[in-house]
């Protein structure tokens, strides 16, 4: 999931000014394409469900653990309003996996694999030297069944240190109405045209949803106790939690000479998913292409 930096969108807004006294245009446009070694969603790395990670093969974390694609566009104007998109290969399929929840026979994950399409848009300002942004992105996912949703946003910037908090509006395959993620974004400049940044996550979970919780989404029935209904059925592991660690991303990019790539690398240290299993560490490479 594509997470707009409110710290780079409120960057933008105070610069308007300045651009406008030199005769720029009042908005910017800009667009990327990259290759990374692995997708994982905000920390998950092993598993969504609640026991043993079953892969991509059935529909489970990581969102792709081989090389993908990833691409986007950002507009942004000096009133301080940015709209964009962001997508993404997934090595499985929210069709499958959606259908998989009213017919519990279905087995085949990899047949119509997804593509994650994120459209956002919003407002970001400063008020002094602190930075504010508020907007709304839909998720939608082209080969996907109960999987599209929209997502609200509000954060908050001062100097290098970004907050944000997220909450789904809508039950899909992969979270419930109400779940919020809550994250902090610090970036800061190195020598040699480095940039560090580092991103902490943690989740506010609505423990009972369509799909995600306690109940037999097929016939209504309760799943037994010490079960929680994943996927396709009542499987016995951890419970619904409320809250709960994520992950912790450190990350370092570099332009690469003169060109338009530029080369990233990210450790994720693994937190915990909705059902409190933990996740592995992992490492991930990327390579940039901006235009």
């Amino acid at each position: 999931m594509k997470k707009t930096s409110a710290l780079c969108l409120t960057l933008l807004a105070a610069c308007g000014a300045a651009r406008a006294a030199d005769g720029q245009a009042p908005y910017t446009l800009s667009g990327h394409v990259d290759l990374v070694s692995r997708y994982d969603l905000r920390g998950v790395t092993t598993t969504y469900g609640n026991g043993a990670p079953l892969g991509n093969a059935l529909a489970d974390a990581p969102e792709s653990d081989k090389p993908v694609l990833q691409w986007g566009a950002d507009f942004a104007h000096d009133s301080g309003f940015y709209a964009g998109y962001w997508g993404s290969q997934i090595n499985y399929s929210y069709k499958q996996l959606g259908r998989s929840y009213r017919d519990a026979t279905i087995t085949d994950f990899q047949t119509d694999k997804s593509i994650e399409n994120d459209f956002y848009a919003g407002y970001g300002g400063s008020l002094g030297g602190l930075g504010y942004t508020a907007g709304l992105t839909y998720y939608h996912y082209i080969n996907g069944v109960a999987s599209n949703a929209p997502e609200t946003k509000l954060g908050l910037s001062w100097g290098p240190l970004a907050l944000s908090a997220q909450t789904l509006l809508r039950d899909t395959v992969w979270g419930n109405k109400g779940d919020t993620y809550w994250s902090a974004l610090y970036t800061r400049e190195l020598p040699w045209s480095l940039k560090f940044t580092a991103s902490l996550g943690f989740y506010s979970y609505e423990k009972e949803g369509r799909y995600l919780g306690t109940t037999d989404t097929r016939d209504g029935s309760a799943c037994a106790a010490g079960e929680a209904f994943v996927v396709n059925d009542c499987y016995a592991g951890n419970a619904p939690v409320s809250s709960g660690f994520r992950h912790l991303i450190l990350g370092v990019s570099q332009p690469i000479a003169s060109t338009p790539l530029t080369w990233g690398a990210q450790a994720i240290v693994g937190g915990k998913n909705r059902f409190g299993i933990s996740q592995k560490d992992r490492f991930v490479l990327s390579l940039a292409y901006g235009f």
